[in-house]
């Protein structure tokens, strides 16, 4: 996957001169950051217990690629997550424990692939984007011991957003972000199975 997503960067660099103004052409970079809603579950099915993070989060995103043809853009993705809520314990019982969010425990959800980003031809510069990747979680820390280790899975991103040409090359907007991934995780000897999923709206900055 490394591999690919480098060889993506460095097709990009080599388009950089061929991009016409105000077009979906040549070199593609592109940032986001915006706010929305996250649900971050581990569970471990031997024992019933649950481990789980939802609400507000933080979404930042970055894509570097080229345009295969006009208005279709080929590129590397990276995509970060962070939830503010506190991590809530729970058993097959019924009993359940929060533990605070602090310096020492929390959740990120970092995915990395490659995908695809489709603008509308036209003036109205709406675009569809797609990726594609596996994805990296923060390790679980408890009194500043990391107790949970995680094996990434699949993991993937949709977003439609509209943007504003700010001068030829360079423009803003606004987007939906979903976001999905998974892993296989490990809290002490228990093994257990993670998913994560958000919806953000984000902003968006992008030279093309």
């Amino acid at each position: 996957m490394r591999k690919i997503i480098l060889s993506i960067v460095f097709a990009a660099v080599s388009v950089f001169a061929v991009s016409a103004p105000k077009t979906h052409d040549g070199f593609f970079l592109s940032g986001s950051i915006g706010f929305g809603y996250g649900n971050f579950l581990n569970e471990f099915q031997a024992n019933g217990v649950k481990m789980e993070s939802k609400g507000s989060q933080i979404e930042t995103g970055f894509k570097i690629g080229g345009a295969i043809i006009q208005n279709f853009i080929l590129h590397a993705t990276l995509d970060v997550s962070t939830i503010f809520s506190d991590i809530k314990f729970s058993n097959k019982e019924g009993s359940s424990e929060t533990l605070p969010i602090n310096d020492n425990n929390g959740f990120k959800a970092l995915a990395f692939g490659i995908g695809v980003t489709y603008y509308i031809p036209g003036e109205t510069n709406i675009f569809f984007s797609a990726s594609a990747g596996i994805s990296d979680y923060t390790e679980f820390c408890f009194f500043g011991k990391i107790i949970t280790s995680y094996d990434p899975e699949f993991s993937f991103n949709l977003s439609v957003g509209k943007e504003w040409w700010v001068n030829n090359e360079f423009g803003i907007g606004v987007a939906l972000s979903y976001n999905h991934s998974s892993a296989k995780s490990k809290f002490f000897n228990y093994e257990g199975k993670v998913s994560f999923n958000s919806i953000s709206a984000v902003a968006t900055f992008t030279f093309n």
